[in-house]
């Protein structure tokens, strides 16, 4: 997310997230006065409008989110060593230390552990976190995921597969389990043909798939892709638009029948039998043209 200032209190935000419901790049501009305005008039009796106000008062004063963490568990983690017992507040989490200002249900970041783990780039601390007997179950999901992001499924797999009697508890048990399948992180743009005729949409992914298949980042490919593409209908309405019809659709390390491991769910935006065809390849980028859309696949092992 970027934001460029336009004036004291207009702020304009661009979002490029992956979302099955909001794929596309988006401009979003908020104008603080007008906000204020609203709150403070007519607008005060809706509360989609004083949230929406109290939660960008609060992402102004609080950003960057890190510097809510609590710097002291942070650096327990930083300074563990190999051997050493794992930080007590990582395995039981929270200890009553961190103040939380819940506002119009936003939660405030730190106060999950998996705010914590996220930070950590030792594996062998994740390790210890979860194989560790007294781990609370939040404990142990965020850091299988970390861990899975640093070093892939197979690692994981054989973590587990090493250590019988640790991995014996029933939540290490079914991840052992889910991990039995093979995993890819994919990269999954698409453009249907309600937005471009599926001859150009073919066209367009095609050469998205040459740039990467060239060596270009997935950001770098996907940003020429959908600055070439823009939304001419919305362009018409607002000349300042900055959507695309090349929809950011999904990311995430999935296996072949679609089950996301990180986030425990099955990635229905993707049509099975796409999954079955990539996975076939091991690794790549493909496109692959239905009677509604064209989808760009971009993947490797996991």
């Amino acid at each position: 997310m970027k934001a460029k200032a336009e004036s004291k209190t207009r702020v304009r935000v661009f979002v490029a997230l992956p979302s099955s419901r909001a794929g596309h790049l988006r401009e979003e501009e908020f104008n603080f006065s007008r906000l204020i305005s609203s709150v403070n008039g007519k607008g005060m009796h809706c509360p989609r409008a004083y949230c929406l106000f109290l939660f960008l008062v609060q992402w102004w004063v609080a950003f960057p989110a890190v510097a809510q963490l609590d710097a002291t568990l942070l650096r327990q983690a930083e300074n563990w060593k190999t051997g050493e017992p794992p930080p007590n507040r990582l395995l039981k989490f929270p200890d009553g230390k961190i103040d939380q200002f819940p506002i119009c249900g936003v939660r405030t970041i730190g106060t999950e552990v998996a705010d914590y783990i996220t930070q950590i780039k030792n594996p062998d601390l994740l390790a210890a976190l979860l194989l560790d007997h007294h781990a609370q179950p939040e404990t142990l999901r965020a850091a299988a995921n970390q861990l899975i992001m640093l070093k892939g499924t197979e690692h994981v797999a054989r973590l587990l597969a090493s250590h019988g009697r640790e991995s014996q508890r029933s939540e290490l048990a079914v991840l052992a389990e889910l991990l039995r399948s093979p995993y890819a992180t994919i990269q999954v743009a698409r453009i249907t043909k309600d937005d471009m005729e599926l001859t150009g949409a073919e066209s367009a992914l095609q050469e998205m798939r040459a740039d990467l298949e060239a060596g270009m980042v997935w950001a770098e490919a996907y940003r020429k892709a959908a600055d070439k593409h823009p939304d001419l209908n919305d362009r018409a309405k607002d000349p300042r638009s900055v959507r695309t019809v090349v929809c950011y659709l999904y990311e995430g390390i999935v296996s072949p029948t679609g089950f996301d491991i990180l986030r425990y769910a099955v990635a229905t935006d993707l049509p099975p039998q796409h999954l079955q065809e990539i996975f076939r390849a091991a690794r790549g980028t493909y496109v692959i043209k239905t009677s509604e859309a064209v989808y760009l696949y971009h993947m490797k092992p996991r």
